[in-house]
């Protein structure tokens, strides 16, 4: 395909995922945003996770939606850098309107951390959240810090030390913050106990976490996705992407 081709076909996709949002949004009467990773049919990358050039686009468009209006974000992705989905979070979680985050298949790491700071998750039965638990240097932030309890301290490396340190940092924050934003909708107390669960290391980085776990979590999911968001995804291409878990929550690289 040669440039002028993928330019026409780049054209027509994008005209057609317009008018699958415009209806989206007539029919709900909401701002529709997408979070999609997808490879793009005009493309030969594979677009695998969330970056700073999506936090931009997503907050500009928050940014843009009047307080009134209700918020639809569409997500799907298998996590990304940190910065980049806890500026999303924060931002949906301070849209004074309802913010309600679709997850039609997969929403893991970072794409957790987003859908933690909606009003409602909407998901089918077989979509998936994941643990938001810090990954530092590709490692588990718990796993680093059970090192303690194995080692005694004067033989561990002052290296290792730093990282150990980084690492307890990283897990107090990310536990904050999922705090912060369950704020307001469940109970202090529940929600230190949803945060303990998914960073405590209870569960390896890529384990899939259902609907009915959501919701026994005591967060507001509603099953059902709109036809219309199935539509949206007609319109990606399939390509190679790596497993969820490889985008995983690191203070440095991604979430």
């Amino acid at each position: 395909m040669d440039a002028r081709e993928k330019e026409r076909l780049r054209q027509a996709t994008m005209a057609k995922r317009q008018a699958i949002l415009a209806d989206l949004e007539r029919e709900r009467g909401t701002r529709v945003i997408t979070l999609i990773h997808r490879k793009e049919p005009w493309e030969d990358e594979n677009h695998e996770a969330i970056t700073i050039e999506d936090s931009e686009f997503v907050l500009m468009r928050i940014r843009t939606a009047p307080p009134e209006q209700p918020i639809d974000l569409i997500l799907h992705t298998p996590g990304g850098l940190a910065l980049a989905a806890e500026m999303i979070a924060m931002a949906l979680k301070r849209h004074p309107a309802k913010v309600t985050v679709m997850v039609p298949f997969y929403a893991m790491s970072g794409g957790t951390l987003i859908a933690l700071a909606a009003d409602e998750i909407r998901m089918e039965p077989y979509s998936v959240l994941g643990p938001v638990d810090p990954q530092i240097a590709g490692m588990p932030a718990v796993s680093l810090l059970r090192l303690l309890q194995l080692k005694p301290m004067e033989m561990i490396q002052d290296q290792s030390l730093v990282l150990l340190d980084v690492a307890r940092l990283a897990l107090e924050n990310v536990q904050r913050f999922v705090r912060w934003l369950l704020e307001g909708r469940v109970p202090p107390e529940q929600a230190a106990g949803i945060a303990e669960f998914l960073t405590g290391g209870y569960l390896a980085h890529d384990t899939p976490i259902t609907m009915e776990v959501i919701r026994e979590m005591g967060l507001n999911v509603v099953e059902g996705i709109p036809a219309r968001v199935y539509d949206l995804f007609e319109t990606c291409a399939f390509g190679v992407c790596k497993r969820p878990c490889l985008a995983r929550y690191d203070r440095e690289l991604i979430l």
